[in-house]
């Protein structure tokens, strides 16, 4: 069972300058009991499908800043933990990934996998994982 499919967790942003990780506050945790329980009802009488996605993409692009420096911050999912400070290459490993579009993002009911504790171990696991060419594919069935 998906355990995101009853509650709503946090996202981890990260600021890949600082080296620092923040979870930022949902909305739900502004809004009041009474105020919850109002747009709880709201989104029930609309259910309109499209427009819930339709806010949920344009909500997820907005830029989050850095809290210390100001720079965007990177979403990097719900279940990956970040290194400490002073981890320069497993920083620099998830850096590699999330620049090259490589997400943590899972349903919740297998975690997130491994995660590369260098660059050589984020380069194997991007090799890995791209989509191969037609070519390439039938160069494994040779081999």
């Amino acid at each position: 069972m998906c355990r995101y499919g009853f509650i709503e967790y946090k996202n981890t942003y990260a600021c890949f300058n600082c080296r620092k990780g923040f979870k930022r506050r949902l909305d739900r945790d502004l809004l009041s009991q009474k105020e919850l329980r109002v747009e709880k009802q709201k989104k029930f009488d609309k259910l309109i499908y499209k427009k819930e996605v339709a806010d949920k993409k344009a909500n997820d692009t907005l830029l989050i800043k850095c809290p210390d420096c100001g720079d965007q911050m990177v979403n990097l999912g719900k279940d990956l933990r970040l290194p400490k400070k002073d981890k320069q290459e497993q920083w620099l490993a998830i850096e590699y990934l999330a620049n090259n579009n490589f997400n943590f993002f899972t349903c919740g009911c297998d975690g997130i996998g491994v995660v590369p504790q260098n660059l050589q171990e984020a380069y194997k696991l991007m090799e890995e994982r791209r989509r191969k060419t037609e070519g390439e594919k039938l160069l494994e069935k040779i081999k």
